[in-house]
């Protein structure tokens, strides 16, 4: 093949890659539901949780719990807003469009994303989300007095416990609140689908996980009690991810299992939600 034909092939390539592009963010401004307490500029709802104390980690070691959920230990959490659901493709569209950050819109980005706009963005790294939430705090309005920023590892734990008990966020039986893996499940699904916790998140369990601030430890044995985030000791580029996913067993979407992952990771399993810290 000669130089004229590879330039006119790459040239249909580039073409139809951005077409691609132009028609995955054609949907970006699907309407969403109601705001809960506070819906910012992105459509994102944050639900208002009350400072609190709360036993974190497993109390001991069963056939489902790992070693690194123990020991068990009470962990004080100041007040913060949370969102109601997992970050959805829609709202993250929105940003793709305002900052034009769009290199972040590869082939395994689009595939994996490629299922409903109300369903969880995935394929997202942390890096990613550092670049969303840098630009999420220096582009709000000025009526917005709040900090965005990722939950520390015990927010999550005590936002998806909401004052109970249960093995799983808000329920004892895992598919009341849980979407994981089974034969007829392939991808993510719309947030919100099945039944929430006692302060109204939803998919805590399940769906996807969910990136935390904290460093990965093999257990808590040294582990801060005030519910701020645990980065010290930290030896590798692993960070925490939370809440078990669609494509795992229900244990994993159990309120204490832990993953680790890398800083860079992208997967179709894992995706965020957003912290929001008023003064």
């Amino acid at each position: 093949m000669g130089f004229y034909p590879l330039l006119l092939l790459r040239r249909v390539r580039l073409t139809n890659f951005l077409a691609a592009t132009l028609m995955f963010l054609t949907y970006a401004f699907t309407p969403t539901a109601n705001a809960e307490e506070y819906s910012n500029f992105l459509g994102m709802e944050f639900v208002s949780i009350p400072s609190g104390s709360f036993k974190m980690g497993a109390a001991s070691k069963t056939f489902d719990v790992r070693l690194d959920e123990l020991p068990q230990r009470t962990v004080d959490v100041q007040a913060f807003q949370i969102m109601s659901t997992e970050v959805t493709l829609t709202q993250f569209k929105r940003y793709l469009i305002k900052s034009s950050r769009v290199n972040i819109l590869t082939d395994p980005f689009m595939k994996a994303n490629s299922y409903d706009n109300n369903a969880p963005v995935v394929f997202i790294s942390l890096t990613d989300v550092t670049y969303f939430l840098y630009w999420l705090n220096e582009n709000k309005p000025d009526s917005d007095s709040g900090e965005y920023m990722l939950p520390t590892e015990a927010e999550w734990e005590y936002a998806c416990r909401a004052g109970g008990n249960e093995s799983y966020c808000g329920s004892e039986k895992a598919s009341t609140v849980a979407w994981y893996l089974s034969k007829t499940l392939a991808y993510q699904q719309p947030v919100a689908q099945k039944k929430g916790n006692a302060f109204g998140l939803y998919d805590m369990s399940g769906n996807v996980r969910e990136w935390v601030k904290d460093c990965y430890h093999i257990n808590y044995e040294t582990a801060p009690s005030s519910g701020r985030e645990w980065t010290r000791d930290c030896v590798s580029r692993k960070r925490v991810v939370r809440g078990g996913s669609w494509n795992e067993a229900a244990a994993a979407s159990r309120a204490t299992d832990r993953l680790a992952a890398s800083v860079n990771s992208r997967t179709p399993i894992i995706g965020f939600r957003v912290v929001r810290k008023v003064p």
